[in-house]
């Protein structure tokens, strides 16, 4: 329905309406209209809108094909392409990879889960040490922050008395002051702490940016998309693995010593020249 014949149906309805009234209301209607276009069109599937209406859960494996600003391209295990956009909480976007002892460098983020004893040292040897980036701590919220702040961090958030040392299930987050096959040293804020470590200690890399991601790294993606469109999807959780080491060096590309190709060239056979080449001499 047009403007125009809204605007004579309410004159019709409403005889003695004034007419800047009947207007004001035609030009609400219209205005209406238009919102509601652009808005249907918005959440239409396919039209790049990974938010509106994406209530439908997906989890899928695949291998990552590339980055556009913050959506992944990513080749679905049945070969679809689908893209993701990243999830909303920093921590819910990583990158995992096995790291080499070469890594534990002084001066390394590190953090790893411990408990403390009654005089605040570890009772056990540490398991596993993690490597990661830093990122701000304002753009995480909750318990997830502890893992990027510096100190000794209990579940509960407990502080021990004045005096008393922290004890209990902790995790330590602090920069790696030493290592050694029998131990580690990491700054821990304001508390240094040293703790033994086990000889199958698990090293590994786990950054919240694709600073160190390649295609071809599997990927594994938990999150909504909109139906019936299920290529367009809203990250929950996204988890890059490479079976790349952290820490180790590139392999070197060969090359070929000084003078290799002069020496290949002169002892590679020439060609002969043709029968017909010789009789039509």
């Amino acid at each position: 329905m047009t403007g125009l014949n809204v605007r004579h149906s309410l004159q019709a309805a409403v005889p003695s309406m004034p007419r800047s009234r009947v207007v004001f209301l035609v030009a609400m209607v219209v205005v209406s209209c238009v919102v509601h276009r652009i808005a249907s069109h918005a959440q239409a599937p396919g039209a790049g809108n990974y938010q509106a209406n994406a209530n439908e859960v997906t989890e899928f494996k695949g291998t990552l094909s590339g980055v556009r600003g913050n959506v992944l391209m990513i080749t679905r295990e049945d070969g679809t392409e689908v893209q993701v956009q990243f999830p909303d909480r920093l921590e819910s976007l990583r990158y995992v990879a096995k790291a080499s002892p070469s890594a534990a460098r002084s001066g390394a983020l590190v953090r790893f889960q411990t408990t403390l004893g009654p005089t605040g040292a570890p009772l056990s040897p540490v398991e596993k040490l993690t490597f990661f980036a830093p990122v701000n701590p304002r753009q995480i919220k909750g318990l997830a922050a502890q893992q990027f702040i510096p100190g000794v961090h209990t579940a509960n958030r407990q502080r021990p008395r004045p005096g008393q040392p922290v004890t209990g299930k902790v995790t330590v987050v602090g920069q790696l002051a030493m290592a050694s096959p029998q131990g580690i040293m990491v700054r821990a804020g304001q508390s240094p702490v040293q703790a033994r470590v086990s000889p199958n200690i698990q090293l590994e890399a786990v950054f919240n940016n694709l600073s160190l991601a390649q295609p071809g790294d599997a990927v594994t993606v938990a999150g909504f998309y909109n139906p019936p469109n299920d290529t367009l999807v809203k990250g929950d959780r996204v988890t890059i693995t490479s079976e790349r080491v952290y820490g180790e060096a590139a392999p070197k590309a060969e090359r070929n010593p000084r003078g290799a190709k002069q020496v290949e060239e002169a002892t590679t056979p020439a060609e002969e020249e043709p029968e017909e080449a010789k009789d039509a001499e």
